[in-house]
């Protein structure tokens, strides 16, 4: 008998939009459930998802995911990205709840360059773990990301990075 975890579906949340939405995923390496990364070719171009996800947000209305990665996360995520260089390297933070409803689960779509822009991979300015954060403000039809490198608030001023909540439907 095969035994479903907790991660199953989540990760399952991710690959049921991407079939629904036409395309035909390829699982790329599993070596543990923290994270899952998956190959994609559309009509567009190739990618590399490197899948995270995350049930406890911060928060009360507007919730927020803060995604960690260890030194070694960190390494394959540079090996995936220098080793795959006719892929784009894209990032799904699978945001959900453990009161689970069609309202307060999300599904982050981030691009490298703005995941550089969050995350110092080369661990120069960093502070502390590196982290991302997604930001679900309500109402708005974006998400604002920031992280370890990239403050949320800069001088008083939102400093965040906002991206489409539809990216999926966009690859």
């Amino acid at each position: 008998m095969t035994t479903i975890c907790k991660a199953d579906y989540y990760y399952g949340a991710l690959l049921s939009a991407l079939v629904n939405g036409g395309l035909a995923p390829a699982l790329f390496e599993k070596e543990n459930d923290s994270r899952q990364i998956y190959t994609v070719t559309t009509n567009k171009a190739s990618y590399i998802i490197y899948t995270k996800y995350l049930t406890t947000p911060s928060g009360s209305e507007d919730f927020t995911w803060s995604f960690t990665f260890s030194d070694n996360e960190i390494q394959e995520i540079i090996n995936v990205h220098q080793g795959n260089p006719d892929k784009m390297l894209i990032f799904a933070f699978v945001c959900g709840q453990k009161q689970i409803s069609d309202s307060n689960q999300i599904i982050a779509i981030v691009h490298w360059d703005e995941f550089v822009a969050c995350v110092d991979v080369n661990k120069k300015q960093s502070r502390g773990t590196p982290r991302l954060s997604v930001k679900a403000v309500k109402g708005s039809p974006r998400f604002r990301i920031y992280g370890s490198k990239r403050a949320d608030m800069l001088d008083g001023k939102d400093n965040t990075i906002r991206i489409e909540r539809n990216r999926l439907k966009t690859l």
